[in-house]
């Protein structure tokens, strides 16, 4: 695998998921394991939950479950999830920022690590319906509750910004604090039919610490449309 560069104090991204109907269901690793196959929701070549059918990449079996973990480097996890046998999910991805060329050049009062917004908005959006889609295919009726919550850290000292530089985005705007997080209770059917609100919810509760930045439900809808058009 090839080592790429990641910048100090990484972001992560973090989603978590809990059955409130749990009721003593159970399910084997092998069921897991194929939920979590067919639940990935290919918009990208990299997907909210990859299944990686390579050895030293492909999901293991835990005593409660299954997990995966996805090296970036030698020190550093791209992707890691787990899968519990009572339907808890985990996943935490680093901020694509972080290992990509930054689409700007840093001048003096600027800093070097960036928040790109049209990313974080795209990678909320698939993680609200990978949520779904996993449950779905553990047959949950899509109208039983469940827990969600999404977490973005490492976030003091980073700059609001956009992986577009044709996009104008006032520069200048440093969070302060380190973590954002956003829990609510929803459905399959919720998620499926409201994920545009909800991805603009959960973006503008991160982008508010950045100096009040925002993002209009307009811009959040358009990048929303245009991720789920590219389903490979």
């Amino acid at each position: 695998m090839t080592t790429l560069a990641v910048s100090q104090n990484p972001g992560y991204l973090e989603t978590a998921q809990t059955l409130l109907r749990q009721e003593g269901r159970e399910w084997n690793q092998k069921e897991l394991l194929a939920a979590a196959e067919a639940a990935q929701l290919r918009y990208t070549g990299w997907p909210v939950g990859v299944v990686i059918h390579r050895r030293e990449l492909s999901p293991r079996p835990t005593t409660d479950g299954i997990e995966a973990r996805i090296p970036l480097n030698d020190d550093i996890w791209e992707d890691y999830w787990y899968f519990k046998n009572d339907g808890r999910y985990f996943f935490s991805r680093i901020f694509q920022e972080d290992h990509e060329e930054t689409p700007f050049t840093s001048s003096v009062g600027h800093p070097e690590r960036a928040l790109w917004f049209d990313i974080q908005i795209l990678r909320i959006a698939e993680t609200l319906l990978h949520s779904a889609e996993l449950y779905h295919q553990l047959e949950i009726a899509p109208d039983e509750p469940y827990l969600l919550s999404v977490t973005h850290r490492g976030l003091e000292g980073r700059e609001f910004y956009t992986s577009t530089p044709s996009r104008h985005v006032s520069r200048g705007r440093v969070s302060q604090e380190d973590v954002a997080e956003w829990q609510r209770e929803v459905t399959q059917d919720l998620v499926k039919a409201s994920v545009k609100d909800l991805t603009h919810e959960i973006a503008n509760q991160l982008f508010v610490l950045f100096d009040f930045a925002d993002v209009s439900v307009e811009v959040v809808r358009d990048l929303v449309d245009r991720l789920i058009s590219r389903r490979l």
